[in-house]
């Protein structure tokens, strides 16, 4: 039996993960749960799977039988140093989960990361604690999950790109004269997936993308002019790796995480999803437009810059998003803000974990005199 703590048990992804160990009997025992205030989510999965620690990081957490609670953000390091585990599913959203990571990754444990924010914050330096503590960093992001499992059949030498998908998100085929009238609800309709609001909105703008395509770079080692974003409407093609040979090699698969989480956290499991079936299956796929998506063009800007353009990236962007979703600014505004963000100076290599604090700081402040 593999003991697992869930981080973020609350969200889309730690549901997702929850609801295949309840559903499918896998063997997976649930040691530790955090979530931010759901407090009443909390307290039936801590009646569920009984486990011997959880944390709550936005406010104080009740008290359980058999089971010590801890509170705050400090409360969440001290509940991973409580416990013995295999692994940790980070599925806390946005740029507190990189804390948690390095946390994860300090107590030994290896890391199975839906928090792209982590690598895309922390880049080389999240790397390091990684391989100081002899830990696995493994991707949960479908997108990552696909590459993992092809790169799998294929020595590095033989692969000349990565190729993530993108679904386009709801502006896919919109004309950009009326990306300034475009709303809050419209942005959040994401025709694919069901996320939380911030990924969604990250989703129309194609800031999602952009933040795979460096995490993509720091997972597998491929630098800006091997990797390669298609639109995939259909989001069946999950990703694919080209060879030098000229080949492409693809994963495909119904819209389901169920795969990629639990494919992280255990191997071998039989019947996780829906088998695809290709009566009637059409595919389509087409080139990104930059000008109407900008930037998801940053990212590979950003990966030829490299220090903490990064950070500065995501910083901007949880800043302008934030706006947006308030009613405070526009979509176009929202994303020039994070445009005139990357405008300056980034070139400052992370080192430690107050260096990405006093940066981030500093990228928000500069954004908010952008809205």
């Amino acid at each position: 039996m593999k003991r697992v703590i869930i981080l973020g048990c609350t969200g889309s992804i730690g549901t997702t993960a929850l609801n295949a160990i309840r559903s499918k009997h896998l063997p997976l025992e649930v040691v530790g749960l955090s979530c931010n205030t759901q407090t009443s989510t909390l307290t039936s999965l801590v009646e569920e799977f009984q486990p011997q620690a959880v944390c709550m990081t936005g406010t104080s957490a009740p008290t359980f039988h058999d089971c010590h609670a801890y509170s705050g953000v400090s409360g969440l390091k001290s509940m991973l140093q409580s416990l013995e585990a295999d692994i940790v599913l980070n599925a806390i959203a946005g740029f507190d989960g990189l804390y948690a990571s390095i946390c994860a990754l300090e107590c030994g444990f290896d890391l199975a990361l839906a928090n792209k924010e982590s690598v895309v914050c922390g880049g080389s330096f999240l790397f390091s604690i990684a391989k100081t503590h002899q830990c696995s960093i493994i991707p949960v992001d479908s997108e990552h999950s696909a590459i993992a499992e092809l790169i799998k059949g294929h020595p590095r030498k033989t692969i000349n790109s990565l190729i993530l998908t993108a679904s386009g998100g709801p502006f896919r085929t919109l004309e950009k004269d009326k990306f300034s009238s475009i709303t809050v609800e419209q942005a959040l309709a994401h025709p694919t997936w069901k996320m939380g609001k911030k990924i969604s909105i990250d989703s129309a703008t194609l800031a999602n993308k952009a933040l795979e395509v460096i995490e993509a770079s720091y997972l597998f080692g491929f630098d800006h002019s091997h990797i390669e974003v298609v639109i995939h409407p259909q989001s069946i093609v999950h990703s694919m790796i080209r060879t030098i040979d000229g080949a492409v090699y693809a994963q495909l698969g119904n819209p389901d995480m169920t795969l990629p989480i639990i494919n992280a956290l255990s191997e071998g499991q039989k019947n996780l999803v829906t088998p695809l079936d290709f009566t009637n299956l059409h595919l389509d796929f087409s080139k990104p437009d930059f000008a109407r998506f900008p930037l998801l063009e940053l990212a590979f800007t950003i990966l030829q810059r490299k220090g903490s353009t990064a950070l500065a990236f995501n910083a901007a962007d949880e800043v302008a998003v934030a706006a947006f979703l308030d009613k405070r600014i526009s979509y176009p505004k929202m994303i020039e803000v994070v445009q005139r963000t990357l405008d300056q100076s980034w070139e400052e290599e992370i080192e430690s974990l107050d260096q990405i604090l006093k940066l981030d700081k500093v990228a928000r402040a500069v954004a908010k005199r952008y809205l």
